[in-house]
């Protein structure tokens, strides 16, 4: 058998609602023994707000506004990238977001199908914990119950989603999205995996919890 990728980038998903039990479970099978195996897989967290890609079709009623966690970023044994914006304009990053100029507005929020993970659970009573003092809204079915503050969180980190320059059929565009900042992301992981290998190390496996446990290193976005 050849060797499993050290990474794997994946720019797509769709509304969790929409993912059969077997699939999420056999997906998140798959992933977490990847992981095991020394494979990071990243997976882009969605171009559309917690609403997901139905808040561009007016024809979807109720959905169109609803709550929509996108799958698989929302799988726990996945790095989930969120988008970003800012440096390329020489401004402080933010989050990317459409009423802002981004062209896009970063996705995120809490599965409905997948427990909060251990190595995330203080991050998630901490968000939870003061969003209840700070919204007057339902975040979904399951906020009377608290039950939604035990649910895996996502995206785990975010990078810079907006103004990329791709040639598509010979000519140049802009482009911005999750779909973009994914790949940035893996390519990152990728040259931290070349230096381990160099320096006698394995590749660097499932991340989340090296990087939970390090929040330091990292520069927080809202």
């Amino acid at each position: 058998l050849s060797p499993s990728p050290a990474v794997a980038s994946i720019s797509y998903g769709l509304g969790e609602i929409y993912v059969s039990d077997s699939t999420s479970s056999l997906f998140s099978t798959a992933a977490s023994k990847a992981g095991l195996q020394g494979t990071s897989i990243f997976v882009s967290s969605g171009d559309d707000g917690v609403s997901g890609p139905n808040s561009r079709d007016n024809s979807n009623g109720a959905y169109a506004c609803g709550y929509m966690p996108s799958f698989p970023a929302s799988c726990p044994y996945v790095t989930a990238v969120g988008a970003t914006m800012g440096p390329e304009y020489s401004s402080p990053e933010v989050v990317a977001q459409a009423d802002g100029g981004g062209l896009i507005t970063s996705g995120g929020g809490l599965s409905r199908h997948y427990s909060v993970p251990w190595w995330q659970s203080t991050d998630v009573d901490e968000y939870t914990t003061a969003s209840y003092s700070n919204i007057n809204k339902k975040p979904y079915p399951g906020y009377e119950s608290g039950s939604w503050t035990s649910h895996r969180g996502y995206p785990d980190v975010a990078a810079l989603g907006r103004n990329y320059e791709v040639y598509i059929g010979g000519s140049l565009e802009t482009l911005s999205g999750t779909s973009a900042s994914a790949p940035v992301v893996a390519g990152m992981i990728s040259l931290a995996n070349a230096y381990n290998i160099n320096n006698g190390m394995g590749t660097m496996g499932f991340i989340n919890p090296a990087l939970y446990a390090n929040p330091s290193v990292f520069n927080d976005i809202t």
